[in-house]
């Protein structure tokens, strides 16, 4: 599992809070339904990989249309989609009106137990630089180049950063999108992803 550390305030929100440094799940890339579809058909299905984009598209569709009709939709071994509602409170049962009063509808995702137990079991961890330091080092290498390709006889001197981990996890490992770590704020000016 790819990750790295970032330095956060130990209260979100709170910019008077001790900072401290927190390790962060670094995702690699999306995985859209075509890569997906790929995937299963590499790991010996014996349906095209057309079909099965197919199949997928198709599960989405109907996720979407039966969380709507206020089903929870669960992938067992997987997770349970359901939705909940943001709304505007009102003093009488007659005032609210769904219509205006519904702010806004939010799709959650509740782990299986099973993907719980995998994703926490012994995980191995793998340091990763942070977005911050991928792109210093992203512009480091334009920037030899720039000056390598010009035919200037300078030098260009990066400081990319480096970093460490334990490789173990300090969270609760419940999985549940807890509060393992805090959310970063984006104002602390730490320098920090």
């Amino acid at each position: 599992m790819p990750y790295s550390l970032a330095l956060r305030l130990s209260t979100p929100g709170d910019k008077t809070s001790e900072k401290k440094i927190y390790g962060s799940i670094q995702q690699r890339e999306t995985i859209d339904l075509k890569k997906l579809a790929n995937h299963l058909h590499e790991h010996g299905s014996s349906f095209s990989v057309g079909t099965l984009q197919g199949v997928l598209s198709d599960m989405v569709d109907c996720t979407c249309e039966l969380l709507k009709q206020g089903y929870s939709v669960n992938f067992e071994g997987l997770m349970r989609l359901y939705i909940t509602a943001n709304s505007k409170g009102v003093d009488n049962v007659e005032d609210f009106d769904p219509s205006v009063h519904f702010t806004h509808i939010n799709m959650r995702c509740e782990m299986d137990a099973d993907v719980d137990n995998y994703l926490n079991n012994s995980p191995e961890f793998e340091y990763v630089m942070t977005r911050e330091e991928q792109s210093a080092a992203k512009k480091a290498a334009k920037a030899a180049l720039v000056v390598g390709g010009s035919g200037s006889t300078g030098s260009s001197g990066t400081g990319t950063g480096t970093g460490s981990g334990t490789g173990s996890d300090p969270g609760n490992g419940s999985g549940t999108g807890g509060n393992d770590s805090p959310t970063p704020d984006p104002d602390d000016g730490d320098g920090m992803e």
